[in-house]
């Protein structure tokens, strides 16, 4: 057994020391920047003018990202 990997996870082998693997950091790192630019465009765009694009914006930002971070959060700890 190789000593640097430790038990099969989901997304591969998971390491000894027990930091976030790079799928978890991708995945944050995606929605960080995801958030981020929903909510400027939701700051910085009038909702009379872009009820569309405000309604999507605030659907992906505040509803679709912090499910996705949850789900991303629950993998890593392993929770089944």
């Amino acid at each position: 057994m190789n000593t640097k990997e430790y038990g099969h996870h989901a997304s591969g082998f998971r390491k000894v020391d027990g930091g976030p693997s790079r799928k978890f950091m991708r995945g944050l790192v995606i929605c960080a920047v995801a958030f981020t630019v929903c909510a400027v465009w939701l700051i910085t765009h009038t909702g009379c003018a872009h009820p569309i694009g405000n309604g999507l914006a605030a659907l992906m930002g505040f509803g679709l990202v912090p499910l996705r971070l949850l789900c991303l959060v629950l993998s890593e700890a392993g929770v089944e």
